[in-house]
């Protein structure tokens, strides 16, 4: 009898001992879980939206069309212009380059793609505002180049950085002066996802250029080619979405250019290739179809990615022109 209690004491004890063990081996793997799925949010967060400077692309590799785009943007940079410092609503210190051809004119604000620059990316409406006697301002978005902030936040915060210059620029030249907002790819999708916000009256249209309807769509067509190897991309794009909330503070959702236009009452102008391989034609189509205001797209064929002004520079010219002329006389009107 003492024998089979005994037996039966050991197997119960076994049993607890080897219970305990899995209890262990469980919480282990649960807190390892957790510092690898922190640090690896933490790193897609950083590789995604942590300010990284981008060196100018390098003239002596440059190919004769390189070359030629790349000594205008070193022409532009070079000229005179006045630098002018804002805060953003958060108080982050964003810099901009004025050029004036003529008082009253209407007024670009252009807005750069992502990790690139004012100068390079705004070589057309550089040259097209020379051409028609309009004053462009030349931004760089916060955590780019002169431009304060240390995290980009993929549209969220630089929506209302868009509503800042246009206050800037209303208050400094007055409400007489008609002002365009125009970005390219990640600018381009920046001001239209601003186009619903509070902007002074004197915001007569936004021109986008290759930009996309959500910055979490372009994250997830995008970041194939940028993965480690064997990472699925559903596991990337938790890690992406819990990074940005956890250590960026702020949600992707609320920048969404479709959601904005369905709301805006200011005139819209879509530029897009037919062949852009990193925003597809379908989400230019989409945020046409969604605006409610006055609208307008033009598609470029055989155009990549931000590469609408080098396969139709006439065409791109003449339909900025016919939709800045149209607006802003709108504006005159008025006063």
């Amino acid at each position: 009898m003492f024998m089979k209690q005994r037996v039966k004491q050991l197997a119960i004890t076994e049993r607890s001992v080897k219970m305990k063990k899995i209890v262990a081996v469980v919480i282990i793997m649960f807190i390892f879980s957790i510092i690898i799925f922190g640090e690896g949010s933490k790193l897609v967060f950083q590789k995604i939206c942590e300010r990284r400077e981008t060196a100018w692309p390098d003239l002596g590799t440059a190919d004769d069309e390189q070359y030629e785009w790349l000594t205008e943007a070193y022409k532009i940079k070079r000229k005179n212009n006045e630098k002018i410092v804002i805060l953003a609503s958060d108080g982050t210190k964003l810099e901009g380059h004025y050029y004036e051809r003529k008082k009253n004119a209407p007024l670009v604000i252009f807005f750069h793609g992502f990790r690139s620059h004012s100068y390079v990316d705004g070589v057309p409406i550089y040259k097209i505002a020379q051409k028609e006697k309009w004053n462009v301002l030349l931004v760089s978005m916060r955590a780019h180049d002169e431009s304060e902030g240390n995290i980009f936040t993929l549209g969220v915060k630089e929506r209302y950085d868009c509503v800042n210059w246009a206050n800037w620029a209303a208050k400094h030249f007055g409400r007489e002066t008609p002002i365009f907002l125009m970005g390219i790819s990640m600018g381009g999708a920046v001001v239209t996802m601003s186009s619903n916000l509070d902007f002074p009256d004197s915001v007569c249209g936004i021109i986008e250029d290759s930009g996309f309807t959500t910055s979490t769509k372009m994250l997830e067509l995008n970041c194939k080619s940028h993965l480690p190897k064997g990472m699925p991309v559903e596991v990337f794009k938790i890690f992406a979405d819990v990074g940005i909330k956890l250590w960026g503070g702020f949600n992707l959702k609320e920048a969404d250019a479709c959601k904005a236009v369905s709301q805006t009452k200011i005139p819209i102008l879509i530029i897009h290739g037919d062949m852009d391989n990193l925003a597809p034609l379908y989400m230019a189509k989409e945020i046409y179809n969604s605006c409610k205001s006055s609208k307008e797209i033009y598609i470029v064929h055989g155009a990549t990615h931000a590469e609408n002004y080098r396969k139709d520079p006439e065409g791109y010219e003449n339909v900025i022109a016919q939709f800045v002329e149209e607006h802003s006389g709108a504006l005159k009107k008025e006063y």
